[in-house]
């Protein structure tokens, strides 16, 4: 018998599920090809970060597309608004602390797409995975 895995959370997935009912669950790690369909849309990426034995220490990009700039910047503060405030959960996983490192600001993407993007590091901790 194997000891149970104890591992670093899966931060992509669990901030697209804190990040999910903002955008009526409009959220996920690509973009999708019918992208102006389904906007306001929220994407997650992790760009990188070390860990240590007991903490991850992920960078993530977050970016908020929509329609307009007026619908854009006022999610990407509530964004992060949600993300710097009290440590947050999603299942198993536990987010301890989370900093914006780069506001969110507006970035290119296509016409009729406003896109605002932002960078944070996301600080948790392992768990014992099933």
């Amino acid at each position: 018998m194997t000891a149970p895995l104890r591992r670093f959370p899966d931060v992509q997935r669990a901030l697209v599920s804190i990040l999910g009912p903002l955008v009526d669950g409009r959220a996920g790690t690509e973009t999708p090809s019918d992208l102006e369909k389904k906007m306001p849309f929220i994407r997650v990426l992790r760009t990188g970060g070390p860990s240590d034995r007991v903490n991850d220490y992920a960078t993530v990009d977050v970016d908020v597309f929509a329609a307009t700039y007026t619908a854009a910047e006022p999610l990407a503060e509530r964004v992060r608004q949600l993300l710097t405030g009290p440590p947050l959960r999603a299942g198993a996983a536990i987010l301890d602390r989370i900093s914006c490192e780069s506001a969110p600001v507006e970035l290119p993407w296509a016409p009729g797409v406003r896109r605002f993007g932002a960078t944070y590091l996301v600080v948790s901790r392992r768990h014992t995975s099933i």
